[in-house]
């Protein structure tokens, strides 16, 4: 399906579902192992940012922005209320994005997804980034990132990483009045690595930690993901 240039898939019609942001280079069905182990009953909408997928590329300039308010066109035209994110690295700040921009958020599962881009490469120990991944699985995430950012022109591209490099979810974190799950994969991780994560102290975030995963989660423990994500909507009592 498609809202505009906006590529996404979508399992139901209830009135509140999931919605899976995917990480740079990847795509919605990226997510198809989690949302697989979900309950039935359970809406889930998974889309592709711009250029991803089976979205179009844009060839006018774009930021990081520019997908929140693209998620924000979907849930509008789909009439969504009651929403739970889950974003996995760049889907997780997308996500941030949206929260606070929209007061129908009322949660947020971020996978890695990171308050400063700063963070991702200076939080874990090296060599956690794969985890524990094939090295088949480890191709052909590769292959899928590098042939998506073949498609834009490099000015382009340039421009959005410059808005990604730029993003800073500090203040929102600290003043977020909604619950927020920080989720990351135990490996590589050492005695500064909350520090240097850069969330703040905020009674609405919970940590959770997946023990001997690395940064791509929703392909290297998809069950594990699916567990905390029912969780959550279990808190929340999503229908």
């Amino acid at each position: 399906m498609s809202c505009g240039e906006l590529a996404y898939h979508d399992s139901g019609n209830l009135p509140s579902p999931l919605i899976f942001l995917h990480g740079t280079g990847c795509d919605a069905s990226d997510w198809m192992s989690v949302t697989d182990a979900l309950p039935r009953n359970q809406r889930c909408i998974a889309l592709d940012f711009r250029g991803h997928g089976q979205s179009p590329v844009p060839t006018q300039p774009f930021t990081l922005t520019d997908l929140a308010e693209d998620v924000l066109h979907l849930v509008d035209n789909l009439r969504l209320q009651g929403l739970v994110i889950v974003g996995h690295s760049l889907g997780g700040m997308v996500a941030m994005e949206v929260a606070q921009r929209s007061s129908r958020v009322i949660g947020l599962v971020l996978l890695e997804g990171w308050t400063t881009l700063s963070a991702a490469g200076s939080s874990f120990d090296a060599g956690r980034f794969y985890g524990s991944l094939s090295e088949t699985a480890i191709a052909e995430i590769q292959q899928k990132s590098k042939t998506t950012r073949s498609r834009f022109q490099p000015e382009i591209w340039n421009h959005f990483w410059e808005s990604v490099t730029a993003f800073d979810a500090s203040t929102y974190l600290q003043q977020a009045g909604i619950p927020i799950w920080e989720v990351f994969g135990g490996m590589g991780r050492n005695a500064l690595t909350k520090k240097k994560l850069r969330i703040p102290p905020n009674p609405n975030i919970q940590w959770v930690w997946i023990p001997h995963a690395g940064h791509y989660l929703p392909h290297e423990c998809p069950d594990e993901v699916s567990k905390v994500v029912d969780k959550v909507v279990g808190t929340l009592r999503v229908p």
